[in-house]
């Protein structure tokens, strides 16, 4: 399955017949065209009660091939940081709560790129991956240009206790190590919605 969500609406690539969002108003479609997808993206976006356009076909990963071809392709990585307390590293920036990550640099290995990405937003260190995480999808506009980035997640542990240090050239206004309780109270209810569809597949 793949989700592709631009702002607060998505694109569900999946083989699941049975797939439902019970808190969205859907349009599922059992074929996929590669020339219909400007006119999909437009209807997610005028109009108002439509959240989500479910794509059901046998070949996910081709459907989702022929998708991402549409576009330019931005890779990003980031982390998902535990401490010896188990409390997780978020950064708020204009307005929301989001998990530190940027873009992977020419010729940076997506591994390196996770731990400097979090490193420069956060001032952490002594950051080892444990294991790898989904990827997550989402379009924005870039120069007047549609585009899609892809973010390879991984999660991370540290030792450090030092003081944490917001990059304020990104316009990051905090980094905290929030409990799993203040996730649910704080972050879930502010934050974008791939992050919080991310946050959910833990």
């Amino acid at each position: 399955m793949y989700k592709v969500f631009i702002k607060d609406k998505q694109i569900v690539f999946t083989n699941n017949q049975h797939f439902v969002d019970e808190n969205r108003h859907c349009l599922r479609l059992s074929f996929f065209l590669p020339e219909s997808t400007s006119l999909l993206l437009n209807l997610l976006e005028h109009n108002q009660k439509l959240t989500t356009i479910v794509i059901v076909v046998h070949d996910v990963k081709e459907a989702f091939h022929q998708f991402k071809l549409k576009y330019t392709v931005i890779e990003a990585a980031g982390g998902v940081v535990k401490n010896n307390q188990n409390n997780t590293l978020f950064i708020y920036r204009l307005g929301k709560w989001d998990l530190p990550k940027g873009k992977i640099e020419s010729g940076e290995e997506v591994e390196q790129a996770a731990i400097r990405e979090v490193e420069e937003e956060c001032a952490v260190n002594g950051l080892s991956i444990t294991k790898p995480m989904a990827n997550c999808y989402h379009m924005y506009h870039l120069k007047n240009e549609l585009v899609l980035k892809k973010t390879h997640w991984f999660e991370m542990k540290t030792d450090f206790v030092g003081l944490l240090v917001p990059q304020l050239e990104e316009e990051i206004e905090k980094a905290e190590w929030l409990s799993n309780d203040q996730i649910k109270s704080i972050v879930l209810p502010n934050t974008y919605a791939s992050i919080a569809d991310f946050i959910g597949s833990w």
